[in-house]
């Protein structure tokens, strides 16, 4: 496993984006792009699918994306990256955001919808709060705390990052101005996501050619919790749930001493640490359940159980499809099951509005276990 190379920050990792847009000459085919060395791969995906994007249309290029993700699985490792670049692509073939947005899925962790509000934010010449109070509204077919509408706001906090040049306190306040609390949560998550897939695209440049924006990180070598140990209160859960993904990169994926690092977390924050190591481990093994079990049960006691929560919520999040968690807690020992399939519970409250879908999404679990997934379906 090339730890190097991921960028699997999940809804948790991911996307800054390579630089420039379609290359001179005739595009490569993905099967050609496929036996390009890495430093060029990825360029060449961004391409193929830039080529399709302009004469075929958004969802066309995720399809394409789809079936070179199927065959490739440094493509799957830096899927996030590539679909920011057509959420970017597809605000400027449409025009406007809620139009191109309409256009995106929610597909390796929907950063489809967070490329177009990052292309949006950058296209103002200036940005002020009541330019983003109207942009992710609540409709019939959205509601407040729907999905759709948490990938919007959650798109808002990187689009706001990358327009600030990455300054995290100045994106942070705007989130700030948005009403309500989960608004603004959503948000505060894009801003630390942004942040930290930044420094990881720019110590990767030197080795894959990449480019990166001059932008000065708010992570620290010296304090592996930087920026949540100095943040205030509002905005701890949101850091520390974006944080392992930083500290996994300084400890060069040393697992066991990421669990060390979230026990000198304080309070309640320490759980969101694990549930972010979950997450990680989620990503790094490309959601393969055999090996998140053995990464989990690196930590000790509860730390355990919260990572596997953590790592269920990335095999649900990643392509918005509860199946993939189902999968995991089948996997898991007895004493983990049932928080499992709580959390599977938990997860499709957001998914779908519609409760009769909720509780078939839980009855595709293990008989004994569905009582528990059913508790939080339909909690309300």
């Amino acid at each position: 496993m090339r730890a190097h190379r991921l960028v699997q920050v999940g809804v948790v990792l991911l996307g800054l984006l390579w630089a420039g847009g379609l290359q001179a000459g005739e595009p490569l085919s993905p099967e050609a792009c496929r036996t390009q060395p890495f430093e060029a791969k990825m360029p060449c995906y961004q391409t193929h699918l830039e080529t399709i994007l302009a004469a075929e249309g958004t969802e066309q290029a995720l399809t394409a994306l789809e079936q070179i993700t199927a065959q490739d699985p440094d493509a799957l490792r830096e899927a996030h990256p590539l679909v920011h670049r057509v959420g970017q692509q597809s605000f400027l073939r449409y025009g406007t955001a809620p139009l191109a947005m309409s256009h995106c899925r929610d597909v390796f962790w929907s950063g489809c919808y967070h490329g177009v509000l990052q292309a949006f934010l950058s296209s103002l010449p200036s940005v002020e709060p009541e330019h983003i109070l109207p942009l992710c509204p609540t409709s019939e077919t959205v509601s407040a705390y729907s999905f759709q509408r948490y990938n919007c706001l959650h798109g808002l906090g990187h689009g706001l990052t990358i327009q600030f040049r990455y300054d995290v306190l100045k994106s942070l306040a705007f989130c700030d101005a948005l009403p309500g609390s989960w608004d603004r949560e959503s948000c505060y998550g894009g801003v630390f996501m942004e942040n930290i897939v930044t420094f990881q695209q720019a110590r990767r440049a030197p080795q894959a050619g990449g480019h990166h924006h001059e932008a000065t990180s708010f992570l620290n070598p010296q304090d592996l919790l930087y920026p949540c140990s100095v943040l205030t209160e509002k905005y701890l859960r949101a850091c520390y749930l974006m944080q392992t993904s930083a500290v996994l990169t300084f400890l060069n994926y040393d697992f066991a001493q990421a669990f060390t690092q979230c026990a000198r977390v304080e309070g309640e924050h320490q759980t969101t640490c694990y549930r972010s190591l979950g997450r990680d481990i989620s990503g790094y093994t490309l959601r393969d359940a055999q090996q998140v079990n053995a990464l989990c049960r690196l930590g000790q006691g509860d730390q355990v159980k919260q990572c596997f929560i953590g790592a269920v919520k990335d095999f649900i999040l990643t392509d918005a499809n509860p199946d993939p968690g189902l999968a995991l807690c089948r996997s898991l020992d007895g004493p983990f099951k049932r928080d499992c399939y709580a959390t599977v519970g938990e997860m499709v409250v957001p998914l779908f509005d519609n409760q009769n879908k909720r509780v078939q999404a839980c009855h595709r679990g293990e008989n004994e276990y569905v009582d528990a997934c059913l508790a939080t379906a339909t909690a309300f």
